[in-house]
């Protein structure tokens, strides 16, 4: 074929192609919602710009303390309420304070001015100050 009967066959077919509806198969209830409403968007975007700590620290009544790490170079990671302190010394409104990890096997933590001494394992009920082993 030549050029031209190339050109032709597409300016031929290009018309069939454009007319023709596109079939997809898909399930609505799969694709979940496509947009967000302002509350979302606003919510989204502080976490993008990493304002949400403030927005959206919730109150906490009880704090699981699952395990932490001491770096060689000092620096500790504590896990707890199934977060950790990798980027902050904060998960939501419990402070961890970072001199206190691993002193007797345990993490100094606070939460609206009280405070406990944590080992892996145990959680603490803020209203009641009971500290209990979940091993």
């Amino acid at each position: 074929m030549h050029h031209r009967s190339y050109m032709k066959l597409i300016i031929t077919l290009l018309p069939l192609l454009a007319s023709s509806p596109v079939l997809a198969e898909y399930d609505a209830a799969e694709l979940g919602k496509l947009f967000t409403d302002r509350q979302q968007r606003l919510h989204i975007d502080a976490a993008r710009s990493g304002q949400s700590k403030s927005a959206s620290v919730r109150q906490t009544s009880k704090v699981n303390m699952h395990g932490y790490i001491t770096r060689s170079d000092g620096k500790s990671v504590v896990w707890i309420n199934d977060d950790n302190t990798l980027k902050s010394s904060s998960v939501g409104d419990v402070r961890v304070h970072g001199s206190s990890v691993g002193k007797n096997k345990r993490v100094t933590i606070s939460v609206d001015g009280k405070t406990a001494r944590l080992k892996p394992g145990e959680t603490w009920h803020k209203e009641t100050g009971e500290i209990v082993d979940q091993q």
